[in-house]
């Protein structure tokens, strides 16, 4: 992997875990999620029409779109509700570990990929890592913890968030293989503000006016972010191998469970930071395995 695509990369793990750090931050998550779509919707417009001539928009292609949008609402939905009750530090690692680990489990179990010993290892620190994250010490008393904790509440929609990203980066690499990749995010992300719209301007009306008062700076960051740091993901992938991006694009596990611990001031910091490095060990080892 090249030094350049190395800082792309890095710089869009930093990026990444930013603008949840600002999703955490903010007042009502899921008015705060659409707002900064809308954003991004009109950021980007620009891009999509300048590249919509080489798009061509196939039934395979607008079949992963819709897709593709119902997955991302449900992953913005369940990160949304897994950051009202839970830490950064804590939502974060589990919802972005989960994710490989969710696919890996999904292409054994419906497409018999066989699992390498590098994969398993991977796999099991990054289950490690989830149990780990959740201990408030390192007492025996605290061991079963964890079994609880996943019962309900944050990290069980941080789950969720893992199984709905895992499935939809499936969707959508079949997806940009029927459609030129700006003009499909640009779609796919449309597709998902449309399907948020009628909750919130129904039953949120109110909150939407308080959000965007109170977080607008932040709102205009994170538009930019979301597609701007994917846009940086698409770069490298043309520079390196696929597997070494994907795998170095999860230090941004370590870098939320800076931001929640160093910025946010949330406890159990070193559980939390033992935790995040298992879990980000695990899922680069699951990318290098394939």
């Amino acid at each position: 992997m090249s030094g350049i695509a190395m800082g792309i990369v890095l710089f869009a793990a930093l990026f990444h875990a930013g603008w949840n750090y600002l999703t955490k931050k903010s007042l009502e998550k899921i008015v705060f999620v659409w707002c900064f779509l809308l954003i991004t919707l009109i950021l980007y417009l620009p891009m999509v029409i300048y590249f919509w001539p080489q798009a061509t928009l196939s039934a395979k292609g607008v079949s992963c779109i819709l897709g593709s949008a119902l997955l991302h609402a449900l992953y913005f939905w369940t990160l949304s509700k897994a950051y009202e009750g839970g830490d950064l530090s804590l939502v974060y690692p589990i919802a972005r570990g989960s994710m490989p680990l969710f696919v890996t489990v999904l292409a054994v179990l419906l497409i018999h990929e066989k699992l390498s010993v590098l994969g398993i290892s991977g796999i099991t620190l990054v289950v490690l890592g989830i149990y780990v994250i959740h201990l408030r010490s390192f007492a025996g008393r605290s061991f079963l913890e964890p079994f609880e904790a996943l019962h309900g509440g944050a990290s069980l929609w941080a789950l969720s968030t893992g199984v709905s990203n895992g499935i939809g980066s499936l969707v959508d690499k079949v997806g940009v293989g029927s459609v030129y990749p700006p003009v499909y995010i640009y779609l796919m992300f449309t597709g998902v503000w449309l399907l948020l719209a009628p909750y919130i301007l129904i039953t949120k009306r109110a909150e939407l006016k308080i959000e965007w008062q109170v977080n607008r700076n932040s709102i205009l960051a994170v538009g930019f972010l979301v597609t701007f740091t994917y846009t940086m993901i698409l770069f490298a992938m043309r520079m390196s191998p696929v597997s070494y991006v994907v795998a170095v694009r999860n230090v941004s596990i370590l870098f939320s469970a800076f931001f929640g611990i160093h910025w946010l001031k949330e406890k159990h910091a070193v559980q939390k930071i033992v935790g995040a490095i298992l879990i980000m060990t695990g899922v680069i080892i699951i990318g290098l395995s394939k």
